[in-house]
């Protein structure tokens, strides 16, 4: 089976809870998290003892989500901005090893793997930053890319035009991670228009019924109640994808 993976652990207590339950369950094989002041220790100690039994626990690298005790953070459209900033690379780069340091006082060792909130990984202004920080032996990051043809057509298909760019920064930034000689996924899968409940609920079981073992599927389940939601997600898509995960065939 495909390896399930959850983003956005640590955007709301009622999103965590989802993401741990279906872990319990094992509809995920794991989560990057989001670091921040207000994730609840019992659930950090949940995640703890998933993790001990061999669930991934990433990083969520976070540089445009405002989070308790998260201060640093831009609009996207200063971070993709193509003409140098002062100070921007700078200050984009201590947030990351911050993060990458809290991680470990939550954690006690470093990120099984690194992705970014919005793919601010595969920027090209931050690829590099994440390519330097830390990793541990079997550490890998994260590349959005699907291997086939066939794959970025059904991504496409299922997430809209928005695909298109972040594969293009993707196809980039793989290379920057191969450069530094970085560990990245095989394949990818898991654009979603997740502003439509409606195309997710059409397009997720597609998703999930036509990947193999070497395949990624980033995910975002959830809870709409959660009064914590993403800008350009629908609340209920989140819940969409968990009922979908909850039903899903376990092999």
């Amino acid at each position: 089976m495909a390896l399930r993976i959850a983003d956005d652990f640590g955007l709301g207590r009622k999103h965590d809870r989802v993401i741990l339950s279906l872990m319990e369950a094992k509809r995920l094989d794991g989560t990057s998290v989001m670091v921040n002041d207000a994730i609840d220790v019992g659930d950090i100690a949940r995640l703890k003892k998933l993790r001990i039994a061999g669930a991934q626990v990433g990083l969520h690298l976070n540089l445009t989500q405002s989070l308790p005790g998260r201060a640093a953070v831009w609009p996207l459209s200063t971070l993709l901005r193509p003409a140098p900033r002062t100070g921007l690379s700078e200050a984009a780069a201590a947030s990351l090893s911050l993060q990458t340091n809290e991680f470990v006082s939550h954690f006690g060792s470093l990120p099984d793997y690194y992705d970014g909130h919005q793919h601010c990984h595969c920027f090209p202004r931050i690829a590099p930053l994440a390519a330097q920080l830390p990793y541990g032996p079997n550490a890998w990051i994260r590349v959005p890319l699907p291997a086939t043809w066939s794959g970025r057509w059904s991504n496409l298909r299922a997430g809209g035009s928005k695909g298109v760019p972040i594969m293009i920064l993707a196809a980039v930034a793989r290379s920057v991670f191969l450069r530094a000689g970085l560990t990245i996924n095989k394949d990818f899968s898991g654009f979603l228009r997740l502003d439509d409940p409606a195309s997710v609920r059409r397009w997720l079981p597609r998703l999930l019924s036509k990947t193999d073992s070497d395949c990624l599927i980033m995910l975002h389940p959830g809870d709409a109640r959660d009064v914590i939601q993403c800008a350009g997600h629908a609340p209920e898509s989140r819940g969409c994808e968990a009922e979908i995960l909850f039903e899903a065939t376990v092999i």
